[in-house]
């Protein structure tokens, strides 16, 4: 951080864009890009040094990741919403320039706080804000998945056990000393600390008194559910395999998107087989292209559902991306964790043993404590994918199904034989919103590598095409896309064919107000489905959108 970052008077807003395909040579991208930073923004920002441009993918050799690019500079200081005023009318301002896909990386609060739960918006069982007695015992969760039935199984000739030699990008707050997360557990040679851009993943565990949103010792919990050693009292789902660190986030709920794409593009090129993410924001375009190409180059990508929101938040909401929900002990959902047809599948996440860490003592305290939220049920996953990776081999996996199927062929086997389905699951309709079952590492290990049904590759976002429905459409639950239309056509007083034809710049602000602001949704989904709201002037979705949007897009409502 420079003198100009640490300045009071001065805010930072943060442009990610994206360059045309015929632009290969980062010189020439660059030149055209500062060209049009120029003519649309101006030659400096308003601390009078020029705009700054780098890559976001640094020395990616993927052709697709190249064209990524981050333009920054320093804005007026702010509050939050006009922050975000601020960025959105920039990135409209350089969107201008027609070629270039623009988005401000934004911070979004719309995963939810972690630890606890809220009450539910539909009825759920009476477990929210208590711990049931069933959580007791520190192994209820790897027993839930049969986690430690499946370590028992003997392994195919070349296989591993415990998910030996499989490697997971582990993207969160980095990693701390805790005694249940030994060294062994950690590759500290590939980890790297995206925040402050060093080969440190170290989590500094420690909160400013303005950071209240900050969650240290995060990374320190979510790893010791994926990996923590046998010999301590908290085992993970993987207890031999490898957490890679990846310092990407100071905070579950204020995620830089940007930092997180960084984040899986350094797993990918750095060998992991699995990347877990127990985050969520808004998400942008680069984020989902960056998890598409780890998937290609054959790995398993997953990140938590959400917490304290009823929709899926991304990266789990992508297709490329599988989405876990939490349930408790009693194998029924949490009721705090976000759900919706983007789900793939629910694990425990509710009262979950996890390595703690008391940030206000100095030095930290560790513990151990149960803690709820979606964090903890990727986690488990991402245990339950390293120990089917590690029981059969990655590379008999991938020669089995093609690099570009591990996913998908994980997931094909996820939904017909690693999955228990409680007795209320379907009769309550669970299995639309909390995805196909609990999972079930034992029935999938024992499952073997038959012919799986469902092995097609989500189809990638092609270069240069958004799919403005399908993006908003995510951050409304589950609404199908005319509604989705229909209501934002309304909104923003056009016809529903061209809500299709919206700029990307404008789906995003739209995305980002939907997951920020809980009174304008609700009032936007109300809209859709045709509910009556209070007669209370100002409480319309025009006019709540209307107090928080960007010039640009209020202009576009005015048109």
């Amino acid at each position: 951080m420079d003198g100009r970052e640490r300045d009071p008077s001065l805010g930072w807003v943060r442009l990610l864009v994206r360059v045309p395909a015929d632009l290969t040579r980062k010189a020439e991208s660059e030149r055209y890009l500062r060209q049009a930073v120029r003519r649309h923004l101006g030659s400096a920002d308003v601390a009078g040094d020029r705009w700054r441009i780098e890559r976001l993918f640094g020395n990616t050799r993927r052709e697709d990741l190249r064209r990524w690019w981050v333009v920054s500079g320093a804005v007026p200081s702010v509050t939050a919403y006009d922050a975000s005023r601020v960025a959105y009318d920039l990135a409209t301002r350089l969107s201008a320039q027609v070629d270039l896909l623009v988005e401000p990386d934004v911070p979004s609060t719309a995963f939810g706080p972690e630890p606890g739960a809220v009450e539910p918006t539909e009825p759920l069982p009476e477990s929210a804000g208590a711990e049931l007695s069933c959580s007791r015992p520190e192994t209820w969760a790897l027993d839930a998945v049969r986690a430690r039935e499946a370590w028992a199984l003997p392994t195919p000739q070349g296989g591993r056990s415990r998910g030996e030699g499989i490697r997971i990008g582990h993207i969160d707050t980095g990693y701390s000393d805790h005694p249940e997360l030994e060294r062994a557990a950690l590759d500290l040679a590939a980890d790297f600390d995206v925040i402050d851009s060093d080969d440190d993943a170290r989590d500094p565990l420690r909160r400013a008194f303005f950071a209240i949103l900050d969650t240290p010792g995060h990374g320190t919990s979510t790893g010791s559910v994926i990996a923590g050693r046998e010999r301590g009292e908290i085992s993970g789902v993987a207890p031999a395999a490898t957490l890679v660190p990846f310092r990407a986030i100071k905070s579950v709920v204020q995620v830089l998107d940007s930092d997180v794409a960084r984040a899986v593009n350094l797993a990918r090129e750095r060998g992991c087989h699995v990347i877990s993410m127990s985050l969520g924001g808004t998400g942008f375009i680069g984020l989902q292209e960056a998890i598409a190409a780890a998937v290609s180059d054959g790995l398993i990508v997953m990140a938590a559902a959400g917490n304290k929101v009823t929709f899926v938040v991304a990266p789990a909401s992508y297709p490329e991306c599988l989405a876990v929900a939490a349930t408790n002990c009693d194998s029924r959902p949490w009721s705090g964790s976000s759900r919706g047809g983007a789900v793939d599948i629910s694990a425990p996440g509710e009262s979950v043993w996890t390595a703690r860490v008391d940030v206000e003592t100095r030095p930290p305290r560790f513990f151990r404590a149960r803690s709820d939220g979606t964090s903890y049920s990727v986690a488990t996953l991402a245990g339950v994918a390293a120990l089917w990776l590690a029981h059969h081999g990655p590379e008999r996996i991938r020669q089995q199904y093609g690099r570009a199927n591990v996913q998908s062929a994980f997931l094909g086997l996820l939904r017909s034989h690693g999955r228990r389905v409680p007795p209320d699951w379907l009769g309550n309709g669970w299995h639309r919103r909390y995805g196909v079952g609990i999972v079930d590492a034992l029935a999938l290990l024992q499952a073997g590598l038959p012919d799986v049904p469902d092995t097609a590759v989500p189809e990638a976002v092609a270069p240069g095409v958004q799919l403005p429905v399908a993006r908003i459409q995510a951050a409304l639950g589950d609404l199908d896309e005319d509604q989705v239309r229909a209501a934002i056509a309304d909104l923003l007083d056009l016809e529903a064919a061209r809500v299709d034809e919206l700029p990307p710049v404008v789906v995003s602000e739209l995305v980002y107000r939907l997951g920020e602001d809980d009174q304008f949704r609700d009032a936007v989904l109300a809209q859709a489905l045709g509910l009556e709201l209070p007669p209370v002037p100002g409480l319309e979705a025009r006019s709540l959108l209307d107090r928080t949007a960007s010039a640009s897009l209020r202009g576009r409502m005015r048109r």
